[in-house]
Parts: structure tokens; sequence; C-alpha cells
């Protein structure tokens, strides 16, 4: 059991620091595929194309908000899931018959990213500091809204 008048870390682990640098590197580079598409699409998608565009672009800006949240102590899992959704989703589309490999190689860094915010010892720093009062205050030293006798 964990002592509770033991202070929290208030610096990330240096492997959650990778994690959300890993993730904002695949914003990058997703966002750079993305860009290109839409360059060569010239805005018209058919059989499903907008799929192809939309669920990055929604990806991205949960992993943008994973890593804030897993920087901050507040939730790994708001980072691995849509890390690991990523990586799915590139390599399915990376390894279709009509596309390049390169996006099937570029879910490498996703999948990374995903796999090192899951370690024990992230896991262990984010569920510290959620135990802890979020002002950094001893629990008990906060007080709670006033009642009317």
């Amino acid at each position: 059991m964990r002592d509770m008048s033991a202070p929290v870390r208030r610096r990330p682990p240096a492997v959650a620091f990778v994690a959300a640098l890993l993730a904002l590197l695949t914003v990058l580079g997703v966002g750079l595929f993305e860009l290109i598409a839409l360059a060569f699409s010239d805005g018209q998608f058919g059989d499903g194309g907008w799929v192809v565009v939309t669920v990055p672009l929604l990806l991205m800006v949960a992993l943008v908000a994973g890593a804030a949240l897993l920087l901050t102590g507040r939730s790994w899992l708001a980072l691995l899931l849509p890390a690991a959704a990523i990586a799915v989703f590139l390599l399915v589309v990376g390894t279709s018959g009509s596309t390049t490999v390169e996006l099937a190689v570029m879910a490498v860094v996703p999948a990374v990213a995903a796999l090192l915010c899951a370690l024990p010892g992230v896991r262990r720093w984010v569920a510290a500091r959620r135990g802890s009062a979020p002002s950094g205050l001893p629990a008990g030293s906060q007080r709670g809204p006033r009642r009317r006798p």
C-alpha cells in the first residue's frame, strides 16, 4: 500500500515524455499525408474517400488531447486508445492494394507511443497524480462547500 504522506512527483516519467513526443510526431506525419491526399484529390472524394481523411483527422485531435492529458497526469488511456486506433488505421490503409507502404511503416510510431504510455511506471504515476489533490495540497487540507445549518 502506498504511503499517502509521501509527495507525488509532479514531472512525468521520461517514458511519458517520449510517448507524448511520438504522439505529436504521429500528428505531424499523418497531417502531412492528409494535406497531400487533399491536394491530389482536389477536394473531391468518391467511393468513401472522405473516411480516409475524416477518421485520421479526428484521431489526430484525440492524440493531441491524449498527449496533454498524459503529461498533466490525468489519463494514460486517453493517449493509448487513439494511438492504437491510428496505428491500426494506418496499417489497414497502408497494406491495402491501392496505397503505398509508407503508411503501414508509419504505423510503428503510434504503436510505440501506445506501448510506452501503457507501461506500469507511467500508469502508477498517473494513478498517484489522480489520487492527490489537484492543487498539490494534501487532500484533507482542502475545504468543501459550506453547508448551511
